[in-house]
């Protein structure tokens, strides 16, 4: 009963249980916005007054929104927490090797084909659509498709650097609380001021589409290994993400990112 329930947590709030037990641990003594953020994937909106609060003055799309970007850079923090711990990092790589030495005698428990690779598997984070003016987007997802504007604090952005690099054009964003679209103004000037082949901002109006992986220098070794070549803008457009960005086979323009902090 107990596996099932911890499962069940795994499924909906997107993290092991292993990492929600270094979570109680590393931050039992201090009341942070990460310790709001567990409870709310334990209980959701309506199990505390603050839950209640998030949920119904921000909109409960925007919350979620909230959560799972908090929820990324806690996942972070763990892995930096391993670093500075090794004792951490053995006790999960014995957990892991009890769980591949089990799965190896009990073929019905082998998991999807991407078990074995050292990222998680990209999830869609957003899509960027680009115009030369963003208010009328704004308009139309927020008002239109309903969706909720995300504060522009929530992105701390790189900017403009002094050689050009990146860039500090208005941008804005909503949320359907799962997804989020990025509304962009183009910048054809991008790929050249940045030294890359691809502008994710220039051409529209679909600008790119976004997966978010735990493991951006992983994921540029998978791409290496099947022969996709990539811009990696680095943290010049967003100071918390590592972004790449490549073509799918139509030409698509397609970014992966990791959040670092």
């Amino acid at each position: 009963a107990a596996a099932g329930e911890r499962q069940a947590v795994e499924r909906w709030s997107g993290t092991t249980w292993r990492e929600e037990e270094a979570v109680q641990v590393g931050y039992r003594q201090r009341a942070t916005p990460t310790t709001t953020m567990r409870a709310l994937l334990r209980v959701g909106c309506g199990g505390s007054a603050r839950g209640r609060h998030l949920c119904t003055s921000s909109g409960a799309a925007l919350a979620h929104a909230r959560l799972r970007e908090q929820l990324a850079s806690v996942k972070q923090q763990l892995r930096s927490l391993e670093t500075a711990h090794p004792e951490l990092r053995e006790s999960r790589d014995g957990l892991e090797d009890e769980l591949k030495t089990l799965v190896a005698a009990n073929p019905d428990l082998r998991s999807e084909r991407h078990a074995s690779d050292a990222f998680a598997p990209p999830k869609l984070h957003h899509i960027n659509v680009v115009s030369r003016e963003v208010t009328g987007l704004l308009e139309f997802y927020r008002d239109v498709l309903r969706m909720d504007e995300m504060p522009i604090e929530m992105f701390p952005r790189t900017g403009m650097t002094a050689a050009g690099a990146g860039s500090d054009v208005p941008i804005s964003f909503t949320t359907d609380g799962h997804m989020q679209m990025h509304l962009a103004t183009r910048d054809l000037g991008v790929a050249f001021r940045s030294g890359e082949a691809i502008n994710p901002i220039g051409v529209g109006p679909i600008g790119h589409i976004a997966f978010r992986t735990d493991d951006i220098d992983a994921f540029k070794r998978h791409l290496d290994a099947h022969g996709v070549q990539y811009a990696d803008y680095g943290t010049r457009f967003a100071r918390d993400w590592h972004q790449i960005f490549f073509l799918d086979p139509e030409g698509v323009i397609i970014e992966v990112h990791a959040v670092l902090r």
